[in-house]
C-alpha cells in the first residue's frame, strides 16, 4: 500500500478546518501553519458528526475543535475531549503526512483503527 493523496497543503484555510469523505467515510482536517490534523468526523460521545454546516468544525476563537451538538471541545492537536460530555475522550485519529505541499493520508491510516498521529512535514 502506499499514502493516498488527501488534497494540497494550500487548499486547507490556515487556522481552519474541511470536511473531507476518505474510503467512503467522513473525515475532517484541521491545519494550523504548516501542520495538518485529521480525524474521522464522529463525536465520541454518541457518534454523531461533529458539524451541522460543511467545514465548520472549530470554536469561535479557533482554538478547539467543537462539537456543534453537544458543545464537546477536543485539543486540536491530539484529539483529546477537554470539555463536555465526552470529557476525557478522543476523536479517532488518522496519520497523515505533508510531502511536497501535498497532503497524503499514511499508508498506516489505510488499515482500520490507525492510532498514529504524524504531520510533521517532510521535505
Amino acid at each position: 500500500m502506499t499514502a493516498q493523496h488527501i488534497c494540497m497543503l494550500d487548499e486547507l484555510p490556515n487556522n481552519g478546518s474541511k470536511s473531507l469523505e476518505l474510503n467512503g467515510e467522513a473525515c475532517f482536517a484541521v491545519r494550523q501553519g504548516q501542520a495538518v490534523y485529521l480525524y474521522r468526523n464522529v463525536c465520541p460521545h454518541l457518534g454523531l458528526p461533529l458539524d451541522l454546516m460543511p467545514d465548520q468544525f472549530l470554536d469561535y476563537d479557533k482554538r478547539y475543535i467543537q462539537c456543534t451538538s453537544h458543545g464537546a471541545l477536543f485539543k486540536i492537536n491530539t484529539g483529546l475531549c477537554i470539555a463536555g460530555p465526552c470529557q476525557g475522550k478522543s476523536l479517532q485519529p488518522l496519520a497523515c503526512e505533508i510531502v511536497d505541499g501535498a497532503v497524503l493520508l499514511s499508508e498506516s491510516s489505510l488499515k482500520p483503527q490507525a492510532n498514529i498521529l504524524d504531520q510533521t512535514p517532510k521535505t
